[in-house]
């Protein structure tokens, strides 16, 4: 762990998860002296935390401090143990991972994201993809303490594919491993265990129960309209029942020459999506945050 990680205690009540380290990690302006702002960034279900860099180097570059969230089972969020290598000992956390671990993670991590916001005197953020964009977003419908300026939804998992529901006859299985549909480069573990999949839906379901007024921030969604996970017509829905006319969809084409990923879903950097649609997903963003 670096200087700028910070430790987070676990939640007492977590019944009997116990973890060493919940991970977050400052990544400061690159101009110390001139901050325009301080963005949370959450990853995806099983998606390494560090393959959010090139959002995050955008940000800072945007002069904007970033703190960059790992979620239980992700990164270095594991307890280590004696005479077990890490990749295994990451799954074994994530097999043990639940909705309320990660919300209270998250809202840990807010807490520091937001005292430094007020330090500063500068507004808070939100950037979070797929199941980042979920626990994001719903941290901020459920927790009257919690409170974003902007945010930025990359592909937020706020309703998915009905298909995807059939995944609940596991529940019975909350450590049966499922293998990911990820690209194994941008994966944290070989695969997710039903207990990630089982936080996702009960996010959904809490975000739905949550859903309110005070989420009418200025909020930019980029999606595929062919994501093979979240709906893009839900979205819009979501977005007209609520009232939210500040968020704002933009759909997001895969450049076909330029992306070496073909999955529809990831679009969190150049190798996903193309340098074309990368540049002008940077441009949105950074005038969407500092406008």
């Amino acid at each position: 762990m670096n200087e700028n990680q910070k430790c987070l205690t676990p939640p007492p009540d977590s019944q009997e998860i116990r973890s060493n380290e919940d991970c977050v990690e400052w990544i400061k302006s690159i101009h110390p002296g001139r901050i325009n702002g301080v963005a949370l960034v959450i990853h995806g279900l099983n998606l390494q935390p560090e393959k959010m860099e090139s959002i995050i180097a955008l940000l800072t570059h945007s002069c904007i401090d970033v703190l960059n969230l790992s979620l239980r089972g992700h990164g270095k969020n594991y307890t280590q143990k004696a005479n077990v290598d890490g990749s295994n000992a990451r799954m074994e956390a994530f097999k043990t991972v639940s909705y309320e671990y990660w919300i209270k993670e998250a809202h840990r991590a807010y807490g520091l994201a937001g005292k430094r916001s007020l330090e500063k005197q500068v507004p808070l953020f939100l950037i979070g993809f797929s199941l980042g964009g979920l626990m994001g977003a719903t941290l901020f419908a459920s927790y009257p303490d919690v409170y974003f300026n902007r945010m930025v939804l990359l592909a937020p998992a706020l309703h998915i594919y009905k298909i995807y529901y059939l995944a609940k006859l596991l529940t019975p299985f909350p450590r049966l491993v499922i293998p990911s549909f990820f690209i194994k480069s941008y994966c944290s573990n070989k695969g997710t265990p039903m207990a990630g999949y089982i936080a996702l839906f009960e996010g959904i379901e809490h975000f739905n129960k949550n859903m309110a007024p005070k989420l009418n921030v200025p909020t930019i969604i980029f999606i595929n309209k062919q994501d093979e996970l979240v709906s893009y017509r839900r979205l819009k829905r979501i977005i007209k029942i609520g009232g939210l006319h500040q968020w704002k969809l933009h759909p997001v084409e895969k450049n076909t020459t330029g992306a070496k990923e073909k999955m529809h879903h990831l679009i969190i950097d150049e190798s996903s999506i193309g340098k074309d649609a990368w540049n002008e997903m940077r441009g949105l963003i950074v005038h969407h945050l500092l406008s």
